[in-house]
């Protein structure tokens, strides 16, 4: 079992091919090493080398052939390297689609004046760092954790500032670019005049629409392994039953 804090060794070998396919190394096509051969390349056991296979597997970035081995998927190899840098990403990705909304929707319930005038202030700012060309990170980051805020529940708001901890490099490097910070700050807009409305049901879906719209590109999942929700099961309610 992994130590708490620390990556699991199947983790840290798909970041090693992900190494060995920046450096041209592997190349899409390329058929894989035997298990054993790899796993004793990578110093790991067989049982951890399989699992690293099975997630990337899973995730589209290797094709298993019966009979023939192991290969790197097509694409750029631009593209896999990044694919593979970004799995444990796609994990923070899922859990933002899990908890967000429901923090959208019970801060819709339980704002009061002075979240919506904090949120509003936020807004204000994002907007004069869009116009200003500044990276839009930081107050990017203070919408989301003033949102947790908001549902005045101490839990979701610890959830909430590790969530914005987590995602911090890649956020504040991502809405550099002006497009993607004129999307973040519309979706804020529809999120806050959702709360500011008191519509709970109404705050979820514009949060859902955030982040399928956004977050994805934030996280570097271009169609490699995009998280869907599962038809058939329930998403989180918040107090009240809201859906």
């Amino acid at each position: 079992m992994a130590k708490a804090g620390r990556t699991p060794v199947y983790e840290e070998v798909m970041v090693r091919l992900a190494a060995l396919v920046n450096q041209g190394r592997l190349k899409p096509g390329d058929r894989l090493p035997s298990e054993r051969a790899l796993a004793g390349r990578m110093r790991v056991s067989r049982a951890t080398l399989r699992e690293a296979l099975r997630v990337m597997q899973l995730q589209g970035l290797i094709v298993s052939r019966r009979g023939s081995g192991n290969f790197i998927a097509g694409g750029k190899a631009e593209d896999l390297a990044q694919a593979l840098h970004n799995l444990a990403l796609q994990d923070i990705f899922e859990l933002r689609w899990l908890i967000e909304p429901a923090i959208a929707a019970l801060a819709a319930e339980r704002a009061n004046r002075q979240d919506v005038s904090r949120l509003e202030s936020i807004l204000q700012q994002q907007e004069q760092d869009l116009k200003a060309k500044r990276n839009a990170g930081p107050t990017d980051a203070a919408f989301h954790s003033t949102l947790a805020e908001a549902t005045h529940n101490r839990a979701l708001l610890q959830v909430g500032a590790t969530l914005m901890k987590v995602i911090s490099p890649s956020r504040n490097e991502d809405l550099q670019t002006h497009e993607r910070a004129r999307l973040s700050l519309g979706s804020h807009r529809r999120i806050l005049e959702a709360i500011r409305g008191g519509n709970p049901v109404e705050a979820r879906h514009a949060m859902e629409e955030h982040i399928r719209s956004i977050d994805p590109k934030l996280f570097g999942l271009h169609g490699v392994g995009r998280f869907t929700p599962v038809p058939g099961i329930p998403q989180i309610r918040t107090v009240g039953g809201i859906h």
